[in-house]
């Protein structure tokens, strides 16, 4: 598969998602959030990341998410992007105020403690879509294949996606990171590389 494979994928994809209702989107997005919190309950996590949604965009809704893991006492990290760089930088989260939109409508912070990439335990990953082996199709512009070069081997890489994965994205790059798992609306997906 070649990069205007992946880009074709992407588009359609993305476009699949825009036809979705508001309806059907929140309703995806409550079974995916039903599902990463029984994955999450299952041991306990000092610092998650989190990205957080463009909900015009028909992402993912992750504020649900936020919500659970601030009232279990867990601390949530947000990023805030460098488009000259295209490299995140990483604060905890403590309340809306520290958000501002970015250019692209994506919830930033301006001010806050900042985190290390290192310091994480989990990723929670937006993309468009995925394949059974853990490689994913993002938005084409790099960030998180950066920020998951530089976490902790221990670190785990989720995946959140409304649609089931694809059998095979057989054009990955040298620097392409695999996912750990992966939650949808009907499955988590587990990919052995942990």
């Amino acid at each position: 598969m070649s990069t205007v494979d992946k880009a074709k994928l992407r588009a359609v994809y993305l476009r699949k998602r825009k036809m979705l209702s508001s309806d059907q989107c929140a309703f995806l997005s409550q079974q995916i959030t039903n599902r990463l919190i029984t994955f999450l309950g299952m041991q306990r996590f000092k610092m998650v990341h989190v990205f957080l949604p463009i909900l015009k965009h028909n992402e993912i809704n992750t504020w649900p998410i936020v919500q659970y893991l601030k009232e279990r006492g867990t601390t949530v990290v947000v990023s805030k992007s460098n488009v000259e760089s295209n490299e995140l930088t990483h604060f905890i989260f403590e309340h809306e105020s520290q958000l501002e939109n970015n250019k692209w409508g994506i919830p930033e912070p301006t001010f806050g403690q900042e985190v290390l990439s290192g310091e994480l335990d989990i990723i929670l990953i937006p993309m468009v879509t995925f394949d059974r082996r853990g490689h994913r199709i993002g938005y084409g512009k790099g960030y998180y294949d950066k920020f998951l070069s530089d976490c902790r081997d221990t670190c785990i890489k989720v995946g959140l996606s409304m649609s089931p994965p694809l059998d095979v994205i057989s054009c990955t790059d040298p620097f392409d990171i695999a996912l750990d798992y992966c939650v949808t609306p009907l499955k988590t997906y587990s990919f052995g590389h942990e």
